[in-house]
Order: structure tokens, then C-alpha cells, then sequence
């Protein structure tokens, strides 16, 4: 398994960089820099591999960083610069995006497959999902019923766990194919970010190849269990992870590093893009939480890999808020 994690991470650092080489595939025309300071707060010690997901605890003020080299989270303060292990990792862990919700920390095992569900009190295990070999659980989203949805970066599945078997500690999670509405690039990092709307009835998902934006509607019941219809807006290549913060959906690129505003119309069939924002602190960015008055963004870095790694909290601007 590690050696598997370690191919991983080789091919996202690959793929990075091979948009970075097509130039004007993924340019952001006229991003500017945004001149208020933004706070970093820096991963102590660096030792765990590229941080990859982050998680914000409205409750606690606390936030949660995850890695993908061997699965350690750490936990931080908006009040302090440095973020320390919270829930210690292993050889053969990893974790990708995360989510915070009702005291659980939920938590995409990447390449292990796993889907885990952490109680933050004890910091304990409560449940866990495995989705077999082969894929990579990239993000995830947790809906106001407590459902869980999961992209799969490698298989053509987003994959379901009711808040019944997080309840229960374990079940068999649901695979729900994209197939053939959305088509996967083998040797890509397809689906990617997710987020929920409308009481998690209507997903929103990226494919990071293509830059594409969908729009899955869950429908129990139905042959396939749901609608994909494509999201008409300008393709947004090498998007990760997706924040949707009032009314307008943040998407994650990158390279090269930027928040890409997207205003969405036509009960989110349709978008502009309406503002990009960038900053130096930005060290190929993956995925962003809000956290109050700031946006928490993960500084990857797959392609470097230098530490320390970081995460930057990028103040919301007057503008952001629209």
C-alpha cells in the first residue's frame, strides 16, 4: 500500500506539472494579487508527507489539516501560526479532503480506499468504509441529513454512505457510476471536489482533467440513483477542491495558484466565472475551507514537495462577499 501512495503522489506531482507546461490551458487571464496580508500557518513538524485536505470546526474554531503521506491530521487555531498532530498517522494511511460535522471529523483514505470517521473528542475511530483496491477517494462532502457522497479520482463512482451506517460504525457504501454523463481519463485525476446544495439533494462536482463542472442530482428510486447534467461555464482545468460560500461556488486551481469565483444561475446549470484571486503564500494550492473571516487554503505543493508546508488564510475581501 505505501508503495501505491507513493505512486500516487509521483503522478499528481506529474500531472501538476504538465499543466503547468501547457502554459495557456489553464491561464487566469487577468488574476490580480490581493493587496490585505494573508495570516500562514505553518504544519510542525513538516514530516508527514503534502498536506492535502482541511476541515473547519465552527463549533471550536479549531481547524484540521490531513496528509497524504501517512495519514496524520493535524489540528490548528485561527489564533495561533503553527498547526501540531492531532490524530497520528501510519505507514499505508493517507488522507485527502475532509469534512467537520456534528463533533466527527470525516476523512477520504486517497489511494487506501477508506472512508474513516473520527470521534474529535477521544480522537478515536468510530467508523470506517472501504471501497476495495484500485481507486482514490479524493473528497467528500457530509449533507444536513448526514449522508456522505465521495468522488473517486480514479473509478468512475461516487460512492455513498448513509447516516445510518456511520451510526452502525461500518456497512457497504453505495457505488453510484458517473458513467457514461461524465468520462473518465485513464491515467488522470478525474472527479475531484464536492459540494452539496439544496439539503444535499443536488451535488456539484470537478474533474480536474477536464476542468468541468457537473451537477449531480440524487434521485432514490431511479435505475442509476441519479441525474448528471453538465454545468455551462468556461472549463476550469486542473480544479481540486470547491467551497460554496454565498451563492457563489470557489474553485481551486493549481496552476497556476488561484480562487476561481464562480456565480451560478439557471439553478446551477449555468455559471460565470466573476472574479480570481491569487497570492504569494500559494504554493500549488489544493482545497479550501471557510473559516470565518478567512478562506483556509492548502498549500499542496505537489510539485516541489519543499517544506515546511503550509496553509494560508486569505482574508475575505468586501468583494468576496457579493
Amino acid at each position: 500500500m505505501k508503495r501505491g501512495i507513493s505512486s500516487v503522489r509521483m503522478l499528481v506531482a506529474i500531472f501538476i506539472f504538465a499543466l503547468f507546461e501547457g502554459g495557456g490551458s489553464v491561464a487566469v487571464g487577468a488574476t490580480e494579487a490581493v493587496e490585505t496580508d494573508p495570516v500562514v500557518f505553518t504544519l510542525e513538524p513538516s514530516t508527514h508527507g503534502n498536506p492535502e485536505g482541511v476541515a473547519f470546526d465552527r463549533r471550536t474554531g479549531a481547524f484540521f489539516v490531513g496528509t497524504v503521506g501517512d495519514g496524520t491530521i493535524y489540528r490548528g487555531t485561527l489564533d495561533h501560526p503553527t498547526a501540531t498532530p492531532f490524530i497520528p498517522g501510519a505507514s499505508g494511511k493517507s488522507a485527502a479532503g475532509m469534512k467537520v460535522s456534528h463533533g466527527k471529523l470525516y476523512v477520504a483514505g486517497a489511494a487506501t480506499g477508506i472512508l474513516s470517521v473520527f470521534d474529535l473528542a477521544t480522537k478515536q475511530p468510530i467508523a470506517s468504509f472501504d471501497t476495495g483496491a484500485g481507486g482514490f477517494l479524493n473528497d467528500l462532502v457530509v449533507t444536513k441529513t448526514g449522508d456522505v457522497f465521495v468522488t473517486d479520482s480514479f473509478r468512475p463512482t461516487l460512492w455513498h454512505v448513509t447516516a445510518a451506517q456511520v451510526a452502525a460504525g461500518s456497512g457497504t457504501p453505495e457505488a453510484i457510476p458517473v458513467g457514461p454523463e461524465i468520462q473518465y481519463e485513464a491515467g488522470a485525476f478525474n472527479l475531484n471536489g464536492i459540494v452539496a446544495q439544496k439539503g444535499g439533494r443536488e451535488l456539484i462536482v470537478v474533474q480536474t482533467s477536464s476542468g468541468k463542472l457537473f451537477r449531480i442530482d440524487i434521485t432514490p428510486g431511479t435505475p442509476t440513483g441519479r441525474t448528471i447534467q453538465p454545468i455551462n461555464v468556461e472549463p476550469l482545468v486542473g480544479g481540486d477542491g470547491l467551497l460554496l460560500d454565498r451563492g457563489r461556488l470557489i474553485v481551486i486551481q493549481g496552476v497556476p495558484p488561484t480562487l476561481a469565483f464562480v456565480q451560478l444561475r439557471q439553478g446551477g446549470l449555468a455559471g460565470t466565472v466573476v472574479a480570481r484571486r491569487t497570492d504569494p503564500t500559494l504554493r500549488g494550492p489544493s482545497t479550501i475551507a471557510r473559516a470565518r473571516d478567512l478562506y483556509l487554503v492548502v498549500n499542496a505543493d505537489f510539485a516541489t514537495s519543499t517544506p515546511p508546508f503550509t496553509v494560508s488564510g486569505l482574508p475575505v475581501e468586501a468583494d468576496d462577499e457579493e
